[in-house]
């Protein structure tokens, strides 16, 4: 037996000896690698000391100490990689760096900023094949067009007709111009500059209840506004709009609410939506059709995804105590059996004196005639047992499943089992009986644990969950009506919560305890305090169940909104429903001259100011006999005001009627700024609208809006009208830094050979006031012409905002 012992402990000290060799060879190489700079290297050696000796400190402070310069070497190559702009890199050294700084949670949000980062580049790199189609069929459709850039000369009438204003505009445009079988003519006053053609024509018939259609690329013809002429001249579309994400009995729904002419001068659109083959069909009239264009692109967005990780951790632990004196059943058996010996019947033969139970046989009466003695009668008392048992289990359930849907659908977790629960129904045997017949069917109930959310997330990346989480257990039978029913123990809890990404939520307390405690003993005994511990027996039992969740919300997908979707649609008036761009602003350059419809327009008579296309008007009175007026003389040019755009006079005379004034420089343009002298906190937002005047051959501006970010924050840029003069589609693109108070807008005219001219809207800005101060607002910016060439740029005074 020495011998065998010495064996172990020489096996012990060999093994111990090997041990503590190669941790101290690990150790060695973590030290080379650590003098050369090679951290990751080191950390593997350390971890491989630690892990053989993991009670030496040196070797774990020499762990620690790898880990952070491995870390700081790996952020300061993600920084560089970042600042290179090679994001993948720069995400993998991220992860690196927070793997060996773990509770550095700085590095963790940046490596869920940049895995966002590079979602969303690879999301919009992705050009649906849908998108490219609908791109083509747009270039390859719709009817030649005037060319409604043409600026026109400064038009003035007095009283003249209004067959007479569009023949001469017409004239001055080199176009042709018709008018339908029913026109009646009218006098009519209007004085305009610097406008374009489609302005013109969109100020003086809407002005007059009347509309135009494009006949031909030359010739336009002039028609009276009402339903009947809308019906016979408005050309209709019937086209299909494939859904991708949204259900398509919803937007048509939608479609049908809001868009609904009313008055009955156009025709309402029929819309058709197919949910087998997610098609819209609509049938409208080419105005109709681009509002619900727009409508059914804000509308089939795709839903946002989320994935949930979910940690349960379900403890069971039940506590059983016994001690003290059993005495068995605690009661004397007592038979008279004069024959036969009563112990045989229970725990073997009739000799057996362990028996503590004893069960009477029957005998013959003959035999008590002879006497009977006390060995005729049996006792049993009861065994006396000591217990000392204590017992303690504890279990543990640990589930760590991962969920993944898209928003606003519910995910369900069940983990446990099922169990049937039945139900019995009473039907008549035969008809017109009564109901005897029972009729059992089972259902099913999940018992363990049941989750159930539903995730939405916001517009603000934010994630808010729909939580349930039920413990439930099978309780004991409970019988009803003869029949053994199932009981079920519950545990619920129904909340709501709002996270961020990657933010984790803890669910805790679903505690349940349960204590059962039994004494039995001798009667009065049990009453004593000290000696009912000693002579009683004492069973004790109690069970606990605990559950622990931890719930990390991460997005997969966002919302994929663009400042288009974001931006109302102006849909111009009832009467003349169309895409029509933001609307005309008052209070042009110098703070005076007023913009109407992109121009400088001013009228007399009748009709002061010549509305926007769609507005309605006071009906002009007819003339009997229409005839041209002679027009009044021009009026003498005033001198511009310190933020007037240069203009050069123009001799050449006007066009029958007497229309005559100046035109804008070629190659030129102002920028004006217009915004009210104050903002408020808790009001807004407030619009602060950048024009552009006097402009001629432009067909790209790019702009710089400079504020104070700690006053005003950028709510959104809306596309102006000014370069999509023409129904040219101009691309607009907007790159915002809230932070650092810079908003940066490029506006391009794709293949422009012609550019724009006059006066327009460029942009219009929403801001909202966050705290008083100065705006301290500023604007720059260049411009260019269908060559490229540099347009020159003159910017007017930008207010002085004040936030109060």
């Amino acid at each position: 037996m020495r011998h065998a012992y010495a064996i172990i402990a020489t096996l012990v000290v060999t093994s111990s000896l090997v041990a503590g060799c190669a941790a101290g060879r690990a150790f060695g190489r973590g030290e080379d690698a650590a003098r050369a700079g090679n951290w990751d290297t080191a950390v593997d050696h350390y971890r491989q000391a630690v892990q053989k000796s993991p009670d030496n400190p040196e070797y774990r402070i020499a762990l620690e100490r790898a880990m952070i310069s491995a870390s700081q070497e790996h952020l300061d190559a993600a920084r560089i990689a970042e600042a290179r702009g090679q994001l993948d890199e720069a995400l993998r050294e991220y992860r690196r760096a927070s793997e060996f700084d773990p509770p550095n949670r700085q590095l963790a949000s940046k490596v869920t900023e940049l895995e966002r980062t590079l979602r969303d580049q690879i999301e919009a790199s992705r050009r649906p094949t849908m998108q490219n189609l609908r791109d083509q069929a747009r270039q390859g459709a719709g009817p030649a067009l005037l060319n409604f850039n043409t600026v026109l000369q400064p038009i003035r009438f007095q009283q003249t007709s209004v067959r007479d204003i569009l023949g001469s505009i017409a004239k001055l445009a080199q176009i042709n111009i018709t008018f339908d079988s029913t026109f009646q003519d009218r006098v009519y006053s209007v004085e305009m500059s610097d406008v374009t053609l489609e302005q013109a024509l969109n100020n003086i018939v809407s002005a007059n209840q009347l509309f135009y259609k494009v006949m031909d690329p030359r010739t336009i013809m002039i028609i009276p506004d009402n339903a009947q002429k809308r019906a016979q001249y408005e050309e209709q579309l019937v086209q299909n709009f494939y859904i991708n994400h949204g259900d398509p009995l919803e937007i048509a729904q939608m479609l049908n609410q809001v868009i609904r002419p009313v008055g009955g001068q156009q025709l309402a659109p029929v819309i058709s939506a197919n949910k087998t083959s997610s098609v819209i069909t609509v049938r409208a009239t080419t105005a109709m059709m681009s509002i619900i264009e727009r409508m059914i692109e804000g509308s089939d967005k795709p839903r946002a995804e989320v994935i949930v990780d979910v940690q349960i951790l379900e403890v069971n632990r039940t506590k059983a105590r016994q001690y003290g004196l059993d005495l068995g059943n605690y009661a004397i058996n007592a038979v008279f059996s004069p024959e036969a010996d009563p112990r045989g019947t229970v725990g073997g033969t009739g000799t057996d004196a362990g028996t503590s139970t004893l069960s009477g046989r029957a005998f013959n009466a003959n035999t008590i005639t002879r006497g009977i003695s006390a060995n005729d009668f049996y006792l049993a008392v009861p065994a006396a047992v000591i217990r000392f048992l204590e017992t303690d289990t504890e279990t543990k359930v640990m589930a760590k499943p991962q969920l993944r849907g898209a928003e606003g659908a519910p995910l369900s977790l069940n983990l446990g089992e099922d169990i049937p629960v039945p139900s019995t129904t009473f039907t008549p045997v035969a008809a017109g009986g009564a109901n005897s017949q029972p009729l059992t069917s089972f259902g099913y109930r999940s018992v363990g644990i049941n989750v159930k959310m539903t995730a939405h997330v916001t517009y603000e990346s934010d994630i808010r969950l729909e939580l349930e989480v039920e413990s439930s257990t099978l309780g004991s039978g409970i019988v009803i009506a003869g029949q053994n029913l199932p009981s079920f123990g519950s545990r619920k809890v129904t909340t709501v919560l709002r996270l961020r990404e990657g933010e984790p939520s803890l669910l805790a307390g679903l505690l349940r305890e349960d204590q059962r405690k039994l004494v039995a003993g001798f009667p009065g005994l049990l009453k004593l305090p000290v000696i009912k511990q000693l002579f009683s027996n004492n069973d004790t039992n109690a069970t606990q169940t605990d559950i622990v969740m931890l719930l990390t919300p991460r997005i997969v997908r966002t919302h994929e909104l663009t400042p288009q979707d974001i931006g109302p649609i102006r849909i111009g008036t009832q009467a003349n429903l169309g895409l029509s761009g933001p609307p005309p602003l008052l209070g042009g350059p110098g703070g005076g001259a007023p913009a109407l419809a992109g121009g400088n327009a001013a009228a007399t008579g009748p009709q002061a100011l010549a509305p926007r296309p769609g507005a309605p008007t006071a009906a002009p009175q007819p003339s009997p006999s229409p005839q041209a007026q002679p027009p009044a003389p021009p009026a003498p040019g005033a001198a511009p005001s310190p933020t007037a755009p240069t203009q050069v006079p123009s001799p050449a005379a006007g066009p029958p009627g007497g229309a005559a004034g100046t035109a804008a420089t070629p190659g030129t343009g102002q920028i004006v700024v217009s915004a009210p002298p104050e903002f408020r906190v808790n009001s807004g937002p407030y619009t602060v609208p950048i024009s552009i005047t006097g402009a001629s051959q432009i067909s790209s501006v790019s702009l710089t809006i400079t504020y104070n970010p700690a006053v005003l924050r950028i709510m959104a840029a809306q596309e102006g009208t000014f370069l999509r003069a023409g129904g040219v589609a101009a691309v607009f693109n907007q790159q915002p830094d809230p932070g650092g108070g810079r908003l940066d807008i490029a506006i391009v005219r794709p293949n422009d050979l012609t550019g724009v001219a006059g006066t327009g809207l460029l942009t219009a800005l929403m801001f909202e006031a966050i705290a008083p101060g100065q705006a301290n607002l500023a604007v720059t910016g260049s411009a260019s012409g269908p060559n490229g060439a540099p347009v020159m740029l003159q910017f007017g005074p930008v207010p002085n905002i004040t936030v109060r």
